[in-house]
């Protein structure tokens, strides 16, 4: 989702049926991003993606993303997230989730199967953390220049040797970049809710959890609770209304998504981290369910590769416990981690955990 910083003074809606409604109407667009020639780095790659077009360019972009991940099995994505989250946990050392996992898997897995050589899969993870950094700034800021390098980076993997095909290069760079922060955010803060679940339950973030909810109810709530993307933009191109008042062409509209996924209009006490919302027969959206996927014309096209990819992690993650920071001093036991104090990556459009240890060496069976 955008960040780049308006031209103009822009609206804030928050009601969910509002949000929706414009994500819905074709007069609103998203902040395009222009054209670039091959070779320089972030700012062709912004020209490129599906992410920053609008029209036609923007229906054939998203065809190739879409089409490209509809040719993988999410049952195998999601059973190698699982096994490479279990392989970092092994052992009962204290592992930092976001540093460790977060990214590094899903993005992993996704690059190797979208035709990254396994041998080169760390080098590309590294890149594509890097591309993330800088997708959504001006190409003016100080995270251009790594980002510039890693886009040749994951060009050479891709080529094996040869320059890729820039409509590939881009479909494949936007889908890795859009499962590295967001879906980062999204396991950490699926596993900061559990962990903070009401008392009674043990500090074993397995304990309990899997007699009442499956992972992808987790994963719904956390969508809408605590969602990883919180913003996103649109442009009027002609004169239009939102919100019950009248946009005038060129006015920019904030979409506030944390805002709208916790309207009492849509989700009855909303504040509630309440998985059982998402358990099947207790909840038909009838299109007004979370947004952290987007909704109406252009929702995400990764979103079913990005659900199996955290669902995946998630689950291997929950065998385990969460633990305070390393301490050369002293461990402090489990029971005094201080859950309210974990830090979040400083960003106004994405909520991440900067930091989250789990140890442990409680055994699963395998992802469901």
């Amino acid at each position: 989702m955008t960040v780049d910083p308006p031209a103009v003074p822009e609206r804030r809606l928050i009601r969910h049926a509002d949000v929706r409604s414009v994500l819905a109407d074709p007069r609103f667009l998203v902040p395009a991003a222009p054209a670039a020639r091959p070779g320089t780095g972030m700012a062709w790659l912004r020209g490129a993606v599906s992410r920053f077009s609008n029209g036609a360019e923007h229906g054939r972009r998203r065809a190739r993303v879409t089409g490209m991940l509809g040719a993988l099995d999410p049952v195998r994505l999601r059973r190698e997230a699982f096994e490479r989250t279990g392989a970092e946990l092994a052992g009962g050392a204290r592992v930092d989730v976001m540093a460790r996992i977060a990214r590094r898997v899903p993005v992993g897995v996704l690059a190797t199967r979208l035709g990254v050589p396994e041998d080169r899969r760390e080098e590309v993870v590294a890149a594509v953390t890097a591309m993330a950094a800088a997708y959504h700034l001006p190409p003016a800021s100080g995270a251009a220049p790594a980002g510039d390098a890693a886009v040749g980076v994951l060009a050479a993997a891709l080529g094996d040797g040869e320059e890729p095909e820039p409509g590939l290069l881009a479909a494949v760079a936007g889908a890795l970049i859009q499962a590295c922060d967001a879906t980062a955010g999204l396991v950490g803060n699926t596993l900061v809710a559990v962990a903070r679940l009401p008392a009674g339950w043990s500090a074993d973030l397995s304990a309990g959890w899997s007699a009442r909810w499956p992972v992808e109810a987790l994963l719904a709530e956390t969508l809408r609770w605590d969602p990883p993307v919180r913003l996103t933009r649109r442009v009027a191109a002609e004169d239009a209304a939102a919100g019950g008042v009248r946009v005038p062409a060129g006015a920019v509209l904030l979409l506030d998504l944390a805002a709208a996924n916790r309207d009492p209009d849509v989700f009855p006490d909303p504040g509630r981290f309440d998985p059982g919302r998402f358990l099947p027969g207790s909840f038909d959206p009838g299109g007004d369910g979370p947004l952290g996927f987007g909704s109406g014309i252009r929702p995400c096209p990764g979103e079913r590769t990005a659900l199996a990819l955290a669902a995946g992690v998630v689950e291997a993650a929950l065998a385990h416990r969460l633990a305070g920071p390393p301490n050369p001093h002293k461990q402090l036991p489990h029971e005094q981690v201080p859950y309210k104090q974990i830090p979040y990556e400083p960003s106004p459009n994405l909520r991440v955990p900067a930091h989250l240890y789990l140890e442990g060496t409680a055994t699963t069976k395998g992802p469901r």
